[in-house]
């Protein structure tokens, strides 16, 4: 949550940054910056929504049913799921 809000300010200073840009070259430059910024905090945020819904659902885990089983648990909230269960989404 903190890194969310540090990247929507900076997202806000770059809007400022674009207005007072002396040439089209660096308001083009800050817009790409942006844009990039922009992505990376709605992905942030859908991952966030996510761990959320898995953190409230208290998933129990049982060290003796292995990574296969505790891994796929999770959905696709980690990465390469189907790499280490063989399925795309939890079972």
């Amino acid at each position: 949550v903190p890194l969310q809000s540090k990247m929507a300010a900076r997202i806000d200073s770059l809007a400022d940054d674009i207005e007072a840009a002396s040439s089209g070259a660096q308001a083009k430059r800050l817009q790409k910056e942006r844009d990039k910024l922009g992505k990376q905090l709605d992905e942030l945020r859908r991952f966030d929504e996510q761990l959320r819904h898995y953190a409230d659902q208290r998933i129990a885990l049982d060290l003796d049913d292995g990574v296969k089983v505790n891994y796929g648990k999770f959905g696709n909230l980690l990465a390469e799921v189907k790499t280490v269960t063989g399925k795309s989404e939890a079972a």
